[in-house]
């Protein structure tokens, strides 16, 4: 009888316990609602934030934002004492002066920044001669190498940008058509970091006929929105890097037709024969250089700013040495020409997301088992850069279990047409992450077509990059390009309000369960 008494007990706690949890969870699902995701991002979105264009005055309004939330919804600072993180960093504007000299021990012919170059990544002053070398596209695969990464070091790299044209059908259209653009990209920059030269000059074969720069070549004015391009912001104007790292990359001169017709006789057909050849992944005629020393010449024009990450944090109840950190950045593009590039999609939707996130863990009335740190980063648009120091500064990155990522989550591809698509990018060996969240997807019939993607090495892309690189697993919802991106017209009356509502509430769903394994 004893024995029944007690077994019936245990049963009715373990039913009520589970009622009570699923209460809990329902509490907090209804705090993730378009009223709230609306109001909050049609602010952040808003004109008063200037384009929340980092080191800026509505950047440092829109941290102070961020944290006025998570200090409503009651989440503790990240250090205990305030919510942000000071991220230094060094602004290079365009160079006070930069020439390169074309020698071949014959001849030496001098061109000059403003005119016929346009360097950057120029944060110190430098003086460089060295041999240069062709380098193609900088494509580096099994099959196609353009750069001869064994002889190449020291040396200053002649190269094209962008990827080439191809031919339907040739060898080149099937290679190039393993990867994206994007992921073609990252090909191109590491290799260009494990060849080991010390300058690059890049010519844009899709330049104009006269081929010269100016330095207000991006600064393009439009009468309306739908004539401006993606490089219209003013940011592409100046660099912006970690103090300690501005001597991990070359320094890249963007030049002229003009110096390449001097580099190379012949230069238009030079090129026609280096591009038919590359169709079959042959690099037997590239072209050859009338000079083979340069000396480049830059006087840096450097400012140091500061700027601010945004953290809040739930200390966990039982493993609170295990860190699952939620991040997703707030900075884009700033105000330029009569412009304010407002970012509702990118990425106020994410950072707002990540607060909508935060709130709910907060509604639940738990304390979540692990340790979760949730954040906003600054310049992500300038190269990771606060999602990059908090990796390189935090001492405790061994204990980070997970990352989960947003950037862009508000959009359909078509605004007028509302769609349930969106990408969930993860760490191949990581398949918890596509379990769980397709199990929420499907069981609380949030309605969303989702997209897995596994990746084998995430280390590009977005803010998941830095997490990717020391190892720890990473999940990030996008749902893709569109019109707006990079332009003006990322306005908040574009979000699609039921699509972004569901990705907050599969991830949080998500979240709570890994946060409590």
């Amino acid at each position: 009888m004893i024995k029944t008494f007690i077994a019936s007990v245990l049963i009715t706690l373990t039913f009520t316990q589970s009622i009570s949890a699923q209460d809990d969870l329902d509490k907090a699902l209804k705090t993730i609602n378009r009223n709230t995701l609306e109001a909050q991002l049609s602010f952040l979105s808003s004109d008063w934030f200037q384009g929340r264009e980092a080191t800026t005055e509505g950047a440092y309004m829109a941290a102070d934002y961020l944290a006025s939330l998570y200090q409503t919804y009651g989440l503790s600072p990240f250090d205990n004492t305030q919510y942000f993180q000071e991220v230094p960093l060094l602004i290079a504007h365009p160079p006070k002066a930069a020439s390169i000299t074309l020698t071949n021990g014959i001849q030496s012919i001098t061109y000059t920044s403003a005119t016929d170059l346009v360097a950057e990544r120029v944060a110190q002053s430098h003086t460089q001669e060295a041999e240069l070398i062709w380098g193609g596209y900088g494509i580096h695969s099994a099959s196609l190498k353009e750069i001869n990464t064994k002889k190449s070091r020291n040396k200053i790299l002649i190269r094209l940008a962008g990827l080439p044209e191809v031919k339907e059908g040739s060898a080149l259209d099937k290679l190039l058509n393993t990867k994206n653009a994007q992921e073609w990209q990252q090909v191109k920059h590491t290799t260009l970091e494990s060849a080991g030269v010390i300058a690059v000059l890049e010519y844009d074969p899709q330049a104009s006929d006269a081929g010269i720069i100016t330095a207000k070549e991006p600064f393009i004015e439009a009468a309306a929105e739908k004539t401006l391009s993606k490089r219209s912001s003013g940011i592409y104007q100046k660099n912006l890097y970690l103090p300690n790292e501005t001597q991990k990359s070359p320094v890249v001169y963007k030049v002229s037709k003009r110096i390449m017709q001097q580099l190379i006789p012949n230069f238009d057909d030079a090129l026609t024969h280096y591009h038919n050849e590359l169709q079959n992944l042959s690099t037997k005629q590239a072209p050859t250089l009338s000079f083979g020393m340069a000396k480049l010449n830059t006087t840096a024009n450097v400012e140091a700013k500061k700027c601010r990450n945004v953290l809040a944090m739930i200390k966990g109840s039982e493993k609170p040495e295990e860190v699952i950190v939620v991040g997703a950045h707030y900075d884009h593009l700033g105000h330029y020409n009569g412009y304010i590039w407002n970012g509702a999609d990118d990425n106020g939707s994410g950072a707002i997301g990540v607060v909508a996130i935060a709130r709910a863990f907060m509604a639940t009335g738990v304390q979540p088992k692990r340790t979760v740190i949730f954040a906003n980063w600054t310049a992500e648009e300038r190269g990771l850069l606060g999602s990059r120091y908090f990796v390189n500064t935090y001492p405790h990155m061994a204990k980070v279990k997970y990352y989960h990522n947003y950037d862009m989550i508000g959009r359909s591809y078509d605004y007028e047409k509302p769609d349930s698509s969106v990408s969930l990018l993860y760490t191949k060996t990581w398949q918890q992450a596509e379990t769980l969240c397709k199990h929420y997807n499907k069981d609380y019939d949030l309605g969303l077509k989702i997209n897995y993607s596994a990746w084998d090495n995430p280390t590009s892309g977005s803010d998941n990059a830095p997490f990717a690189k020391e190892g720890i697993p990473i999940m990030w919802f996008h749902t893709g390009g569109h019109e707006s991106y990079h332009q003006p017209s990322d306005h908040v009356e574009r979000i699609d309000w039921q699509k972004f509502e569901a990705i907050v509430k599969t991830s949080f769903l998500t979240l709570w369960n890994l946060a409590n394994e």
